[in-house]
């Protein structure tokens, strides 16, 4: 790419970071993905073989996920909030849980969900983390897009 097509993207990836700071517009996430997505890698696909193990959580807990579709999960933080007070109030997963893989689509990445047994109710949501080379982390939102805090889990 010659510098000067080079510098123009670079004035447009900082000009779509820096706007919704300057409008005040904490809710604009829009411009943290496209930042991802230009400069984060790409989540790359994986299997059921990929996803059978233990896995440590960045934030705290682990996953063991197993080839028959249940995973034990234990004390792994999933949601993040702020209460009345302004203080922040965790909510962690814990027990057993099936799990099954939501496949890509034009709209979404691909992911592993983590449901209840027996009414299939979703508690969480990974998908692979962003990276150059290949797949070997999975990555899951612990708050909102509108303050973005990411775990990684880890085997």
């Amino acid at each position: 790419m010659p510098s000067r097509a080079r510098s123009s993207a670079m004035k447009v990836a900082v000009a779509l970071l820096v706007l919704p700071l300057l409008l005040g517009c904490g809710c604009c996430a829009l411009p943290g993905l496209l930042f991802d997505e230009i400069f984060g890698g790409s989540r790359h696909t994986f299997t059921e073989q990929d996803l059978v193990g233990d896995w440590t959580s960045d934030c705290g807990g682990t996953v063991s996920i197993r080839a028959d579709g249940t995973a034990t999960v234990i004390d792994l933080p999933i949601h993040r909030t702020r209460n009345d007070a302004g203080e922040l109030v965790e909510t962690k997963a814990a027990g057993e849980y099936n799990w099954h893989i939501e496949p890509e689509t034009d709209n979404t990445d691909q992911e592993v969900r983590f449901t209840t047994p027996p009414y299939d109710e979703e508690i969480f949501a990974a998908h692979a983390e962003r990276d150059w080379t290949s797949f070997d982390d999975l990555e899951y939102y612990l708050s909102t897009p509108s303050e973005p805090i990411y775990c990684s889990l880890d085997k």
